[in-house]
């Protein structure tokens, strides 16, 4: 399992990983909300679209897209009674198998 000692070795390794130039700036963009890699972290995804000049379903289709490449973890959070769902996200490897995370 690859490990990163920082949010730029990882920024580095996703970097040269072959995908969508959306897919990374969304990949980017995320980064910026968090300390480092594996931390546990929420952000909005209209927050994330403003950040990176996109609309909401184009930031939406490339978080999937990087979900399924395994570049970050999703776990879905409902709090009792929420009207909203809220997405936590996890920074990751593509070898990173984290219990609970999708």
């Amino acid at each position: 399992m690859r490990e990163f000692r920082n949010i730029e070795e990882w920024r580095r390794e996703f970097s040269q990983y072959h995908m969508e130039s959306g897919t990374c700036l969304v990949l980017h963009t995320l980064s910026l909300f968090v300390g480092g890699v594996g931390e546990v972290f929420t952000v909005p995804v209209s927050d994330l679209a403003e950040r990176a000049n996109l609309s909401k379903p184009v930031v939406t289709k490339h978080l999937k897209r990087a979900q399924r490449a395994g570049w970050v973890g999703v776990r879905r959070y409902d709090a009792a009674g929420a009207k909203l769902r809220r997405n936590d996200y996890m920074l990751k490897s593509p070898e990173m198998e984290v219990e609970g995370w999708t």
